[in-house]
């Protein structure tokens, strides 16, 4: 496989322009690389390139451009007409299309044909195998895992995996990408289902839906109980870091009383199946373990921004 140099990537794509697609495109783009975006959507490239240009705003406010750069890094965001043509001349193409495995494969399919033999062909998949993907492509050795969280802009990790088939030369070409672009790659030895922060988050909310349906406790309680204590910990010393602090033996201690009564649920938590056959699904329907209205969805996105662009101000680089 061709050694990807740092200094070698000019041209990227970004496949699918909705929420994630349009992040991650500003951030290839802010890394210096001509960015083509391609969604079936007919506009819907244009429509993330306008929102790309908002998102720069928290860059500014992060202090990570100026805004006399915007005109400059927005401009290297343009859209394409196929997926083919986006493809084509790139060193590295991010699909960030919908979480589904036969569109997946189909995406990496024509990509395997189209992006030149050197090109990067990752993908932003959040639980499914990069094996099952790359099973579609005759190259399956440049295939990986790339998985950015929302927003992409401004959550630094970014999750690296192989799949069987992936080269060595393709992991440490993407550690070398990431790195350039700003971001932590966060780099598995393997795949697995949901990878690494899906199943650190996802064990997290078993436990707590469970003792939403338990009667333990109500959301916002569990939410405030969060946000005053383990989560202000964790970003500065991560699981491990405060776990060392605490003492190993003490931890020891409380998971011999605690482990055996923790949710073992091998499903959704009741309550999340309660909620989501009662129509409540989220903000988006006004309604889920929290009442929504849109001016509460605006203010709880535009406090979560906030509290992340301080974050990145703050940011020692420990990755």
């Amino acid at each position: 496989m061709t050694d990807h140099g740092i200094g070698g990537y000019p041209r990227a794509a970004v496949i699918g322009a909705g929420r994630m697609g349009h992040g991650i495109a500003l951030e290839a783009a802010r890394g210096g690389f001509q960015v083509a975006i391609y969604d079936t959507q007919p506009r819907r490239a244009e429509a993330a390139i306008a929102e790309a240009e908002a998102d720069a705003d928290d860059l500014v406010a992060a202090g990570l451009i100026q805004a006399a750069d915007i005109p400059t890094i927005i401009g290297r965001l343009t859209p394409a007409k196929d997926l083919e043509s986006a493809a084509a001349d790139t060193e590295v193409v991010f699909e960030a299309v919908a979480e589904h495995l036969e569109v997946k494969r189909g995406v990496f399919a024509r990509l395997d044909g189209a992006a030149p033999a050197r090109s990067l062909l990752l993908s932003n998949t959040s639980s499914l195998a990069i094996s099952d993907i790359a099973a579609a492509c005759e190259r399956p050795e440049r295939v990986a895992l790339a998985h950015w969280i929302l927003p992409p802009h401004l959550i630094p990790a970014v999750e690296v995996a192989p799949g069987p088939q992936t080269s060595p030369a393709t992991i440490e070409a993407v550690r070398a990408l990431l790195e350039r672009l700003g971001k932590w790659p966060v780099v598995l030895e393997r795949e697995m289902p949901g990878y690494l922060i899906n199943r650190l988050q996802f064990a997290l909310l078993r436990e707590a839906m469970d003792l939403v349906g338990q009667g333990v406790a109500s959301a916002e309680e569990i939410d405030r109980a969060v946000r005053g204590s383990i989560a202000r910990r964790m970003p500065v010393m991560g699981l491990f870091g405060q776990a060392d602090l605490a003492g190993l033996d003490v931890y020891r201690q409380i998971f011999r009383y605690l482990a055996a009564d923790l949710s073992r649920s091998t499903g959704p938590p009741q309550a999340l199946d309660d909620a989501v056959r009662a129509g409540n699904t989220g903000a988006a329907v006004g309604q889920g373990f929290y009442s929504w209205t849109e001016e509460r969805r605006d203010e709880a996105l535009r406090r979560r921004n906030a509290e992340l662009i301080r974050l990145l101000r703050t940011d020692t680089g420990e990755r």
